[in-house]
């Protein structure tokens, strides 16, 4: 039997395709093979997920992407139960790329060790001799036949090989994974999504689902209360009633990870502003040069009102992620896009401690109202910080992870030189990748000091270049709903935000260092760092 990393994992949170696919190589292959689910990776500068990765001291590492369903190729097109899909084969290949320059990054040798990628397809019976096409030779799919044999499978993929020293199998894995603490025993993960969720959290969140079934509501909760994963389920729930769903949040990284989250299905997601402009556009809606703040407050929420009677209402349940962020004018244009003969659904997910564009904030009328109780993303030391800060409590069964640092700077020059260090301590000696790093200020102009001029060692980019070779560096606002294994938070304003300092310390997973003048330290409660180079 293979070995699952980290091994308390909890499958059940994996879709069921997955889920099936994972179980099939765990039993169906030997002890010498470590399978690693769900492998964060930047591709093409957006947040994905390798599949599966099978890695193996003496055979190689497989990078498998699954598909469930009935999936076909029509004309060199794939199609999943009739829906066009981007190509499978096309996605794990980009994302063995982007994977190999995050090992090059990271230090990974890869000499005599062989990589390859599969397709796995666990609802299609088998494939002909000829395979599915030229980008998909027989060998690399996996279908339910192959699955039921999977190390026939896997032999027809790679030959055996010397063993891969063990160090470099760790630093593969760690690579892999950062989020992974390996302990000899299988690891740990930091994370809510690979964590076995007590009991008590299994049923809040499983309650907190099956709200969808209501007309009007809104579950609140702090940073990492696992919103946006009730967001997604609650568009998949709805969707498979058959109900035509719009997905709406306010930031556009959320509504990138909510549209990758959402692609197999028909809903339409976007933020705020490309919801209006793509439901405008055929009328001949287009934005106007230069716009301004003032412009997008209010000119897109009136076109909508104008157009109103030509876009008609398309639509049967409205879901919105981030709903402190929505203001009330923009929240009633979208319901009047609800169609009157259907449900007419309205589900919320907000926190109103992030509300940082609408002030005050208040819940919409006539709502059902429940309470999101545990921070499921954020390790313990973090959590007990963020819920200092106003977060939810910290998950009972969290690890307490990293401690967290406070880093003495008191003016732009230091700051460089702090954040290269830590940056370079991260991914050197704790071997988290670049990409699973992110540099967060509170103000724009200590972030655009930062990318100003090379930084030795510490590669840093704006959210539209982020890759697997550099560094993410935005300000708080840009991130709201992202998470990173380690995050560097930067605040040089000597009277912190408490609510910026929530929202940035929150992003961060296992990891948290902290930048800037005495002031920051005292306002989250650590000890102030000193003023030497020391990280």
């Amino acid at each position: 039997m293979a070995t699952l990393l980290p091994d308390d994992f909890d499958l059940t949170l994996l879709p069921e395709s997955e889920r099936g696919v994972c179980k099939a190589l765990l039993l169906g292959l030997d002890d010498s093979w470590i399978l690693v689910p769900n492998v964060p990776i930047l591709v093409g500068g957006q947040d994905c997920e390798i599949d599966i990765v099978l890695v193996s001291p003496t055979r190689g590492v497989i990078l498998i992407e699954v598909k469930g369903g009935i999936v076909t190729i029509d004309k060199g097109r794939w199609k999943q139960y009739d829906r066009p899909i981007k190509s499978p084969v096309e996605q794990v290949m980009k994302a063995k790329h982007n994977l190999l320059v995050r090992l090059r990054v990271a230090g990974v040798e890869l000499d005599g060790l062989f990589m390859c990628h599969a397709i796995a397809l666990p609802d299609v019976g088998s494939v002909p001799p000829e395979g599915l096409g030229p980008e998909a030779p027989a060998e690399i799919v996996f279908a339910k036949a192959a699955l039921a044999h999977p190390t026939v499978a896997v032999n027809r993929l790679l030959r055996e090989h010397g063993p891969v020293p063990p160090e470099r199998v760790q630093r593969l894995l760690a690579a892999l994974r950062p989020d992974i603490a390996l302990d000899g025993d299988g690891g740990q993960v930091l994370q809510w999504a690979g964590k076995r969720l007590d009991a008590e959290t299994e049923v809040h969140l499983a309650n907190a689902r099956e709200l969808d079934k209501n007309q009007r509501v809104l579950v609140t909760g702090g940073a990492g209360t696992g919103k946006t994963m009730l967001v997604t389920d609650w568009a998949k729930q709805g969707i498979g009633r058959g109900e035509r769903t719009l997905v709406v949040c306010f930031n556009k990284p959320i509504a990138d990870q909510l549209q990758r989250a959402l692609d197999s299905t028909n809903a339409m997601v976007g933020t705020y502003h490309d919801i209006a402009v793509r439901l405008l556009e055929p009328h001949g809606f287009k934005v106007g040069g230069s716009p301004t703040q003032e412009y997008w407050m209010h000119v897109p929420t009136d076109s909508l009102a104008f157009h109103a009677d030509r876009i008609g209402t398309p639509f049967d349940t409205l879901i919105i992620d981030e709903g402190q962020d929505i203001h009330p004018h923009w929240l009633a244009s979208l319901e009047r896009l609800l169609d009157p003969q259907g449900p007419r659904r309205l589900l919320m997910a907000a926190d109103p401690s992030q509300a940082i564009y609408v002030k005050p904030w208040a819940p919409p009328p006539n709502v059902m109202e429940m309470p999101m109780v545990f921070n499921l993303r954020n390790c313990s030391a973090i959590a007990r910080l963020v819920q200092r800060l106003g977060g939810p409590a910290p998950l009972p069964s969290a690890p307490f992870g990293d401690s967290v640092v406070h880093l003495h700077a008191g003016g732009h020059k230091e700051v460089r030189k702090r954040v290269r260090d830590a940056v370079q301590t991260l991914s050197q000696s704790y071997g988290i990748p670049f990409s699973q790093i992110v540099v967060l200020t509170t103000h724009t102009n200590v972030r655009d000091a930062l990318l100003d001029g090379d930084i030795e060692g510490c590669p840093l980019v704006r959210w539209e270049a982020r890759s697997e070779d550099a560094v993410l560096c935005e300000t708080v606002h840009r991130t709201k709903g992202l998470e990173r294994t380690a995050v560097i938070l930067v605040d040089m304003t000597g009277e912190p935000d408490d609510v910026l300092l929530y929202i940035g310390a929150s992003r961060a997973v296992s990891v948290l260092r902290l930048v800037g003048p005495p002031a920051l330290a005292h306002a989250v409660g650590v000890p102030v760092g000193a003023s030497s180079s020391r990280v």
